[in-house]
């Protein structure tokens, strides 16, 4: 019996190891998240890879439920976590190695995988290339570049030039002018609908406010009675229409 008892502590023991093992590596890396974050000119790599770690392995659990709650309480901008996390789940995804990469800079990376990896279920092309290939051409010829330089072709891989470019608008309102435009916002938003998925944190995405800003400008062009009497809308004809 002695011997019965002692075999299956034994075989009980590596069970509980392995589990202070893992509780150990969590604390170990929440830890170090918080200190990087001090120190974030030290290496926004390391930072990186940490936040990587504690959101792939789920180590801001029991304390929170999701990633996106453990990210609030970091005395970091949330967007600048999101970004550099999915900089290491990309670079991991495509298979370059940080000293490959590392090399390249925050600014240009940033940039880089802005690309998306995966379309309606399917690899993403660019230009008749991977993504997964387009990325690591872009990583491996990212010092001959500008910062400027390959954020211009990201983008020109993304099909955002000309009319299609992203630009800022910015000028001042009055605060009850700005009430109304954020309630002309969400109105449009509810009527969209959702547009899609966040990828960091799983939730459904509305319109975006520039998105909102293009169909309302939209709406009011074509309402004939904002025209002055002889005016109105610009009406495209079609080839249908000159026949008829």
């Amino acid at each position: 019996m002695e011997n019965t008892v002692s075999d299956n502590t034994m075989g009980l023991m590596p069970v509980a190891i392995v589990g202070d093992a893992v509780a150990g590596e969590a604390a170990a890396t929440l830890k170090q998240v918080k200190s990087l974050i001090k120190v974030l000119s030290s290496n926004t790599f390391d930072l990186a890879e940490a936040l990587h770690r504690v959101k792939q392995n789920k180590y801001y659990s029991p304390k929170y439920l999701t990633f996106a709650e453990y990210v609030k309480d970091l005395d970091i901008k949330i967007s600048r976590v999101y970004y550099l996390v999915k900089l290491v789940e990309v670079m991991n995804a495509v298979g370059v190695p940080r000293e490959a990469y590392e090399p390249v800079g925050i600014a240009k990376l940033r940039s880089i995988c802005r690309l998306d990896l995966i379309e309606d279920g399917q690899p993403k092309m660019y230009e008749g290339v991977t993504a997964m290939e387009t990325i690591k051409t872009l990583v491996g010829t990212a010092l001959q570049y500008t910062p400027e330089g390959l954020d211009e072709k990201v983008k020109e891989l993304q099909g955002l030039m000309g009319d299609d470019a992203m630009v800022w608008l910015n000028f001042p309102i009055k605060v009850v002018a700005r009430k109304r435009w954020e309630q002309a916002v969400a109105l449009c938003q509810k009527l969209v609908g959702s547009v899609g998925q966040d990828p960091n944190t799983g939730l459904y995405q509305d319109a975006s406010v520039g998105r909102c800003a293009e169909l309302i400008a939209e709406n009011y062009m074509q309402d004939p009675n904002n025209y002055p009497e002889g005016e109105g809308p610009n009406v495209q004809t079609t080839d249908s229409d000159q026949v008829a």
